[in-house]
């Protein structure tokens, strides 16, 4: 029991020890010059004219923002759409794509057909082809006589048919690869308008929402001069502090800064859509938007029509059929091939100007019993391309079941997010008003007036991407599921 009270002893005794120390400092302090004070460094007043002495700096002007010049443009979004697919470049080189294999399936099926051909040669010679001939003679010897065997000008006529009879199944698997690959590039030409409509709606409404940003970054710096200016006349009045002055010119600052970064966005998402719609690039140009009501769809719908919509899916099960095709095709060099030809000539030698008619007909059967194993081999890597096309249409499937998923689950997201967003901002709204009351009446503070425009402003850009989210996850949404 004697070691705790030792313990209460010394911490008393440390105790008063300290207080006394502290009450020395205060005297010390307190007699001490002022110079000896440390003094915080404080930043250099700005200077105020002297017909003012007492008014706080004016805030700097506002700074200029960029603004293209260029032909106006209004479009709606169905007319940018529109606009897209009759100009854009990359829309116009897959209709190219789309005549250059109905050209190769014309070729293909021309095979099918006997070819006939005539032909029209015309020869000269120098001199006539002669031969003498001793001629008996009643009386005396024989005369020889010159008997001409060639003609110097010789007309030749002719016309030849060939028909591939049979040729082990290449000329029909040729047909249907060529038939196969105009129909893939069918599909590869509705792809590319279904990107071709996607990338254009989310340019436009990229567009869209970076204008409506630049309208409400404006409008903040608006709201801000309205509160600088109330806080400029309570600092007058003598009911404000000059601090409250000066947050509310920072608070400014910042809102012409943001709405500098807004106006640029908007210039280069015009600039965007602009090159998109291959039209000029300093065009300005207006969106029309009507917002309607968002459709309504089910997930288990989407899917199956996605797997029967989807111009990749065609085009995949086009791929597999064309290595079939070829399989067909390689296997036709083990088959024996027929093939007929018919050629009628006709030659007319001018010192007789009669024609000698030559028709002649050929059947020729061709049939290569062995090479080596080089047609086995072809018929395995064709082979092989039909799994592979398989496993590649059988990927497809699936990923577009997940794209088609993942989209239907963010425009969703993007439905709530829009409501949410919509309420958000309703009440930021109304916070800001009953701030600004509060402060002209001098019960709020500046902070809360700075902070009420801050969530305003946040909420408005926040609903504005919500809408444009909720735009765009529908045309993506369509995209996957074959749609548009």
């Amino acid at each position: 029991m004697g070691r705790p009270m030792k313990i209460n002893v010394v911490v008393r005794s440390l105790s008063a020890l300290a207080a006394s120390a502290g009450a020395c400092l205060a005297i010390l302090a307190a007699h001490a010059p002022v110079a000896a004070q440390p003094v915080a460094p404080t930043p250099t007043p700005v200077p105020l004219p002297a017909s003012q002495p007492s008014s706080p700096p004016l805030p700097a002007p506002a700074p200029t923002v960029f603004v293209p010049t260029g032909p106006a443009v209004s479009l709606s979004v169905q007319q940018a759409i529109t606009m897209a697919l009759t100009n854009n470049l990359a829309y116009q080189s897959a209709a190219q794509d789309v005549l250059f294999a109905q050209g190769q399936l014309i070729s293909a099926r021309g095979n099918a057909y006997p070819v006939v051909s005539a032909g029209y040669s015309y020869e000269h010679y120098q001199n006539e082809g002669f031969v003498f001939f001793p001629v008996p003679q009643p009386v005396g010897p024989p005369i020889l006589q010159k008997e001409i065997f060639s003609a110097a000008n010789i007309n030749n006529v002719n016309a030849t048919l060939q028909y591939a009879i049979y040729t082990g199944g290449a000329v029909q698997a040729a047909i249907g690869a060529a038939a196969a690959n105009y129909s893939a590039a069918q599909s590869n030409y509705a792809a590319a308008r279904a990107d071709v409509i996607n990338n254009t709606t989310s340019a436009y409404y990229s567009l869209l929402l970076a204008q409506r940003t630049a309208v409400i970054s404006d409008e903040a710096v608006d709201v801000a001069n309205q509160n600088l200016k109330t806080s400029q006349e309570l600092f007058t009045a003598g009911t404000a502090a000059r601090a409250d002055v000066l947050r509310q010119q920072v608070a400014l600052a910042n809102a012409q800064v943001d709405a500098v970064r807004a106006h640029n966005s908007a210039y280069l998402a015009n600039a965007n859509l602009a090159n998109l719609l291959n039209i000029n690039l300093n065009s300005v140009i207006t969106p029309q938007f009507a917002p309607t009501a968002p459709p309504v769809y089910s997930l288990a719908d989407l899917l199956q029509e996605a797997q029967v919509r989807r111009p990749e899916i065609a085009s995949a099960i086009d791929a597999v059929t064309i290595a079939e095709k070829t399989v067909t095709e390689a296997r036709s060099g083990t088959l024996p091939q027929i093939s007929l030809g018919i050629t009628d000539a006709s030659s007319k030698p001018n010192f007789f100007n009669v024609p000698q008619p030559q028709l002649s007909e050929t059947l020729a059967v061709y049939w290569k019993l062995f090479d080596g194993g080089f047609t086995h081999g072809k018929v395995v890597q064709a082979q092989a391309d039909v799994d592979k096309a398989k496993i590649n249409l059988q990927q497809l499937r699936n990923s577009v079941d997940l794209q088609v998923r993942q989209a239907y689950f963010n425009y969703v997201a993007a439905q709530s997010a829009a409501v949410a967003a919509l309420s958000g901002q309703t009440s930021a709204a109304e916070s800001l008003r009953v701030t600004q009351l509060r402060y002209r009446a001098g019960v709020g503070t500046a902070l809360d007036l700075t902070d009420a425009l801050l969530t305003f402003t946040q909420t408005q850009v926040t609903y504005a991407t919500a809408l444009a989210d909720e735009s765009t996850a529908l045309i993506e949404l369509q995209r996957a599921a074959g749609l548009l």
